[in-house]
């Protein structure tokens, strides 16, 4: 029987960094959302330190019959798992398999898990 790959959790910053094809997971939020083609532009400043801050396109046109339409309201916050496409447009574009409201998240502890997670 086949296992599904999982995916690897990064900060939304590091996912310009991670190889086409690689399944990833991250958080992000909804800057804007293009009806049209289906895709998100989602941002997180973090770290701080990086100028400007680092954007990601997703690709939620496969997925949109399971999202709930407040979900893609601009400002929210999602967790995003898909697969990282490396296209001639100009950016870093993500196919989701699945995206869902991250809530009321807690951006620090979440920030902090990553980085510690990463540092393991």
């Amino acid at each position: 029987m086949a296992v599904p790959v999982a995916s690897q959790l990064v900060l939304l910053s590091d996912v310009g960094k991670v190889e086409a094809g690689v399944k990833v997971r991250f958080l992000g939020c909804i800057e804007e959302y293009h009806v049209a083609t289906g895709r998100l532009r989602l941002k997180h400043d973090y770290p701080s330190s990086l100028p400007p801050p680092t954007f990601v396109f997703v690709d939620v046109e496969h997925v949109l019959e399971t999202v709930k339409h407040t979900d893609l309201d601009v400002g929210a916050w999602i967790n995003v798992i898909g697969y990282v496409e490396r296209r001639k447009e100009q950016g870093v574009f993500v196919q989701a398999i699945t995206i869902w409201n991250a809530g009321n998240v807690d951006l620090d502890a979440y920030q902090k898990a990553v980085e510690a997670r990463k540092r393991a």
